[in-house]
């Protein structure tokens, strides 16, 4: 019976230091991985947004950006839209408008996050989706492809946007939806209006 207890005991004792070794290195493979995934994050961030403003050579961070975004006050509380970032966007040390970066959490699969280009006249100049990973293939994911990206180009930011199921008027600043996917194109829409609002109210004039 004393054998059977120092067996057990040694068992537990080999599987304590065994638990404790494989926590260890879990650990440290944490902290080795965490610095190269944040930088990759923060590539495609600045990635998407020079996409978002062509023509722009910087995007640089807005010396005032945490207490504006905090100030905001939505459009639309009921969507709960979240304003991610504010930038400048400039060129040859010139600014030539702004990215705005805004998540909706009221896509199909999630959150839609977009960065939008505005230029200093209010005019959008592109949209780029940042992350619309877990919507549908084939029909919400299509909001990260070019073709429908490139609609939004030309359009005002001194006003609402519209999206239409029908075919859009763009002098109504309205952008043709994504068929069948609904819920992805109001999501969109819902976190481009966020931008355009915060835009005419705390950066037009600016």
């Amino acid at each position: 019976m004393a054998k059977q207890k120092s067996s057990a005991a040694k068992n537990i004792i080999v599987l304590f230091v065994v638990a404790l070794i494989s926590v260890s290195i879990l650990a440290v493979l944490n902290e080795v991985t965490m610095e190269p995934i944040a930088n990759a994050e923060q590539a495609a961030r600045q990635e998407a947004y020079m996409a978002a403003y062509e023509g722009a050579d910087e995007i640089a961070d807005l010396e005032n950006e945490k207490a504006l975004i905090e100030a905001y006050t939505p459009a639309d509380e009921s969507a709960n839209v979240k304003i991610n970032a504010v930038l400048e966007a400039k060129k040859g040390g010139e600014k030539l408008g702004y990215v705005i970066d805004a998540s909706s959490p009221n896509g199909y699969g999630g959150d839609v996050q977009i960065a939008v280009g505005i230029s200093n006249e209010g005019e959008i100049v592109n949209l780029k989706v940042v992350s619309a990973a877990s919507e549908t293939p084939g029909l919400g994911a299509r909001s990260t492809e070019p073709e429908f990206q490139a609609q939004f180009s030309g359009l005002s930011a001194l006003s609402p946007i519209a999206f239409s199921k029908t075919g859009a008027n763009r002098d109504n600043n309205e952008f043709d939806a994504i068929s069948g996917a609904t819920i992805t194109t109001t999501a969109v829409t819902q976190a481009l209006n966020e931008a355009v609002n915060l835009y005419n109210t705390a950066l037009k004039g600016e």
